[in-house]
């Protein structure tokens, strides 16, 4: 037996024939006022996309399919929720919230994207998830209106072919005309944010008036509320806590000494070797050891390479440390170290090269909390996209050859600079046994006020520093003794931070070095070069 819906075949007066004409073709209308939003929103997506993404055949495919995943779900989901309830009140809902969602998309797009490019280097997955995150909710929500619209005018069996048709043909109209619409005429005219606003609009107008019909043609009571509750998506997972795994560190332990992998990653060869309980990361040009991070297995606040000491100097100098940005990751020692003593920092790492972060979880057991985050990308473009503001930024990035030039420069610098908070400093690890130690120094100098370096001299041939470099002035002996004793009570570090202000050397500027610059950056050249005796001081 045929269920009676908002229209039933019974006769009806002239006022009730005119009253079903309108519910109809307000049902129809809104079928074409959202196939148009449909089809005008995938159009849009190219536009949050490509900035990030590129326009090649790759974001188009991750779009498209998008959209026809979306609207498969869509369809089902509106099939099941009008045999349920043949509310327009419930449809006008549904449709609203997709349309909400439209008007905050412009508020949250980018750093959405901007988030899913920093993070996903392959360019054809990051944009097939760019674009699942800001248009398969909405496109799911909008889809949903077909099937329920032809619930809701369905009147017999017999006229269910013709009524399926209509809808659709009249929402493949509205389609065809977002399409063109949207890409003649509206890009050139009022811009993607503008238009995003315009569609939210326009459901939002669908959504009323469907609502609206509800009052007129009322038949059950609104189950809205249970229904999209059943929509809502959920997911979660609490990363662990600790810093590493005891069982990857445990079995490298128990490992026989010597060479224990060789990896070729996309930028570099990685060598892991044991010498009793130290685990060692290594790169090699021409048979010479370039980088180097030393792990002490029984000891994860050991910090065995020299210049990793001399890093908490940084820490001395920030007025609040609440968030730390480091630039290179290597074995994970430093960012272990500060994370252990400091359990309320949040602490972002930037490492350009996968396979160097894959080592570490694989080797060294790192691996990600809620206060610990592994980044894969350069940490310039990273600066570039990411605005959050930092208390200490730690810069050190090694490849094989050496820091890239990009940076090593004022303009690189510039940025670091800007993405300081308040009171924030940054601190560098700086190789002082070339030529380009000098043209560093002259370029922090060119940036900064005030930088303080803190050297490891004992070895001539492989000496490090650490530069500080402050947006302010130089802070007094007193001052950071001071704050190292409050500091070292605070949070216990396993190396006093107090005797560190003692190896402070306030640098002092070279004649013969010049400011390295994205135009002109001789790196290569001047890594190469040895200094002469005097030049570092």
């Amino acid at each position: 037996m045929e269920q009676p819906n908002l229209q039933s075949s019974v006769a009806k007066k002239p006022d009730e024939r005119a009253s079903a004409a309108a519910f109809t073709a307000i049902i129809y209308v809104a079928a074409f006022i959202i196939g148009a939003i449909v089809m005008s929103f995938e159009m849009l997506g190219s536009r949050y996309l490509n900035p990030y993404f590129g326009s090649s055949i790759y974001t188009w495919a991750a779009l498209i399919s998008t959209i026809l995943a979306a609207l498969t779900a869509g369809y089902f989901l509106g099939g099941r929720i009008a045999d349920r309830t043949v509310s327009a009140a419930v449809l006008g809902a549904i449709i609203t919230i997709a349309s909400l969602y439209l008007l905050v998309l412009p508020s949250f797009a980018d750093n959405l994207l901007k988030f899913v490019s920093d993070n996903v280097d392959n360019v054809r997955l990051g944009g097939l998830y760019s674009a699942l995150a800001i248009m398969f909710v909405p496109a799911t929500l909008l889809g949903v209106y077909s099937p329920f619209a032809i619930r809701l005018v369905l009147r017999t069996a017999r006229s269910s072919g013709t009524v399926s048709g209509a809808i659709y043909g009249v929402s493949t109209a509205g389609s065809i005309v977002g399409t063109l619409g949207t890409t003649f005429f509206l890009i050139p005219l009022i811009g993607t944010r503008a238009i995003t606003l315009l569609l939210g609009a326009a459901g939002i107008f669908c959504g009323v008036c469907l609502m609206g019909l509800e009052r007129v043609y009322a038949r059950r009571k609104i189950e809205a509320l249970v229904i999209l509750a059943a929509l809502t998506l959920s997911c979660g997972g609490a990363r662990s806590e600790a810093l590493f795994e005891e069982s990857v560190r445990a079995k490298m332990l128990k490992h026989q000494d010597g060479p224990v992998a060789h990896v070729e990653t996309e930028y570099n060869n990685v060598y892991i070797g044991k010498n009793g309980p130290f685990l060692s990361m290594t790169t090699m040009v021409a048979k010479r050891w370039l980088f180097e991070s030393i792990v002490d297995l029984k000891d994860p606040d050991d910090l065995s390479v020299p210049y990793s000491k001399l890093i908490p100097a940084g820490l001395l100098y920030p007025e609040k440390l609440k968030r730390i940005l480091m630039i290179g990751l290597g074995a994970g020692s430093i960012s272990t170290y500060l994370g252990r003593a400091m359990p309320d920092a949040q602490i972002d790492v930037v490492e350009l090269d996968p396979g160097i972060i894959e080592a570490g979880k694989k080797y060294f057991g790192l691996q990600e909390t809620d206060k610990i985050h592994y980044i894969e990308g350069d940490g310039r473009v990273y600066l570039n996209r990411n605005k959050d503001p930092y208390d200490l930024i730690i810069l050190d990035a090694y490849r094989e050859l050496g820091v890239p030039f990009h940076m090593l420069t004022r303009e690189f610098y510039t940025l670091v600079k800007e993405r300081l908070a308040p009171g924030g400093v940054v601190a560098a690890n700086v190789t002082a046994n070339t030529r380009l130690y000098l043209w560093t120094l002259a370029t922090f100098h060119a940036v900064f006020p005030t930088v303080d370096v803190y050297p490891d001299w004992k070895d001539e041939s492989e000496a490090q520093s650490v530069a500080v470099m402050v947006p302010g002035p130089r802070p007094s002996k007193e001052d950071l003794m001071q704050r190292a004793v409050s500091l070292q009570a605070q949070y216990h570090f396993h190396y006093p931070l107090p005797e560190l202000v003692s190896k402070r050397t306030e640098d002092q500027k070279f004649d013969e070095a010049h400011v390295l610059t994205d135009d002109f950056a001789p790196v290569n050249l001047y890594e190469t070069i040895p200094l002469r005796p005097g030049q570092r001081k």
